[in-house]
């Protein structure tokens, strides 16, 4: 494995156990290399975390087109998938820890939410698919993927919201079903 990617891994094993609170000196000497190796790579910090979350997006957008492209799911099963998936390497990840984000790293928040608000239109086209296919209920899209976003975006940022106990795994599987099945009992 290249050395550029290691450090990719190793950061996020690292923002896993700490939050952003790791230094530069720590990940080099994770990484058996010396800071001047490390910052040939990354000007600062900021730039590392860059680079991890536009990594992690990219492995997000890869694993999107597998569920899309996956013969054996059905629709809903796709839908639900699309929406909330993560690649294996990141949902080992304790994202609460990443809340200082938004107020230390304004690059790497602001990063985030554009990804997290744009490269909808492969989950909004199988939405229309399944509203059109009577799968789904009609509904507005733009207030589902608001919804989302904004949930997303809460599990993220939300001091409060890890005292649930929910990994943000969980939260993102509980959102789906809530959205998927709604809340009215059904009788």
């Amino acid at each position: 494995m290249e050395l550029y990617e290691r450090c990719l891994e190793k950061t996020l094993e690292l923002v896993s156990e700490q939050g952003t609170h790791f230094t530069m000196s720590e990940l080099s000497a994770a990484l058996g290399i010396s800071k001047k190796t490390l910052y040939r790579m990354f000007a600062g910090k900021e730039e590392l975390l860059l680079a991890v979350v536009e990594h992690g997006f990219a492995r997000i957008k890869q694993c999107e087109r597998q569920v899309i492209d996956d013969p054996a799911l059905t629709l809903a099963e796709k839908i639900r998938r699309l929406i909330i998936v993560l690649p294996e390497q990141y949902q080992k990840v304790d994202w609460y820890r990443i809340e200082v984000v938004a107020e230390k790293y304004p690059a790497v928040y602001r990063c985030i939410r554009r990804h997290l608000e744009t490269g909808w239109e492969p989950t909004l086209a199988l939405l229309r698919q399944g509203i059109d296919e009577g799968i789904l209920a009609p509904f507005s899209l733009p207030v589902f993927q608001g919804m989302v976003v904004g949930s997303m975006e809460y599990f993220l940022t939300s001091p409060s919201f890890p005292k649930s106990g929910m990994s943000y795994q969980q939260a993102l599987d509980a959102m789906m079903d809530i959205l998927m099945k709604g809340m009215e009992r059904r009788i």
